[in-house]
């Protein structure tokens, strides 16, 4: 049952003997039981008895089937009625599918300066405090969005894999930027055709605008398109 021993216990205890009846009849579930409790019923117990009986019955089953749901854990997110990949592939995002050879080389090479130790992995000493590329604040920003599991460490297939993401999502921007201010509006996504109506393009700009100060910024869109470039 979805109750343990002792609640239904505590509650048998403190039940007349007439909704003893019906959770004995829930619990053990025998024919033999069942039978027996209907005469029971039908001798002892008035017909306006029963009646509650029935109800109390039903409204057991129904909690019961409630709380027998599977517990999915958090709820998806959904942008517009949309999910994050969607909402990407509207972008026009093209993820691995989109990544050249010479890429992933690059990558790669760029990776093997940073790891000085050779270990295939950079860690926040190697990376970001030992760093020489961009500002220490770009480094902890590059160094937490490609650290997947979050264990302080960044492999060769972390950065790789984040690398792609940022890449294709920056040239994205980019393009939406139309008036090549570095930043995008609502009035720019709108604007692209990306998609298929005002209220969905305005759902997506908020999504992204994490601060609500209606612009978005490079590293502010980075890290929601990052979430939703590994979602599920």
């Amino acid at each position: 049952m979805f109750f343990s021993q002792p609640a239904i216990q505590s509650w048998e205890a403190g039940c007349s003997d007439v909704l003893v009846c019906a959770v004995a009849w829930v619990r053990i579930g025998s024919g033999f039981i069942m039978k027996n409790t209907i005469v029971h019923w039908k001798k002892n117990v008035s017909r306006k008895h029963r009646l509650w009986t029935a109800l109390l019955l039903a409204l057991f089953c129904l909690v019961s089937v409630v709380f027998a749901q599977p517990n999915t854990g958090k709820k998806k997110e959904r942008i517009g009625g949309h999910t994050p990949r969607q909402v990407l592939n509207l972008f026009g995002y093209q993820g691995i599918l989109g990544i050249t050879d010479q890429q992933v080389a690059s990558y790669r090479r760029v990776f093997g300066f940073s790891d000085i130790n050779r270990d295939g992995r950079h860690s926040k000493k190697e990376y970001i405090e030992d760093g020489f590329y961009l500002t220490k604040q770009s480094r902890q920003g590059i160094f937490r969005a490609s650290d997947s599991d979050g264990d302080g460490f960044v492999t060769e297939a972390e950065y790789v894999i984040n690398r792609m993401i940022t890449d294709e999502a920056k040239e994205i921007f980019h393009k939406l930027d139309a008036n090549k201010d570095n930043k995008l509006s609502a009035k720019e996504i709108i604007a692209s055709g990306k998609f298929k109506d005002e209220k969905l393009a305005q759902a997506v700009f908020k999504a992204l605008d994490v601060d609500g100060n209606k612009s978005l910024v490079i590293p502010e869109y980075l890290r929601v398109w990052g979430r939703w470039a590994r979602a599920d």
